[in-house]
């Protein structure tokens, strides 16, 4: 599940205008939400819709199956940054709980 979630988050700086995603949410703080278990629970709930949206969680739960599905081609250098680190992480932490 932490896995999916981390992977889910990757793409959080990948939100929607018009072809390609915004940057507006380009600056947040990844390292934050991946070392907090309530961010991450936050953020999961909104995708999976158990939960209330933050304004950038809603952008995330619109756009992920579009960038996705793309590998993100929509994406900002930045934005494809984030989403590398996200799944590394992600894999570190599977590895470590192995």
């Amino acid at each position: 599940m932490r896995a999916y979630a981390v992977t889910v988050l990757a793409v959080l700086i990948s939100l929607a205008a018009s072809d390609k995603y915004t940057t507006k949410y380009d600056n947040i703080d990844l390292d934050e939400i991946i070392k907090s278990d309530r961010l991450m629970k936050n953020y999961m709930d909104c995708v999976m819709e158990r939960g209330n949206c933050t304004p950038d969680g809603t952008e995330l739960k619109k756009n992920i199956p579009d960038a996705l599905l793309n590998e993100c081609e929509n994406c900002s250098e930045t934005q494809k940054a984030g989403g590398r680190k996200n799944v590394e992480t992600s894999c570190e932490g599977q590895t470590r709980n192995v």
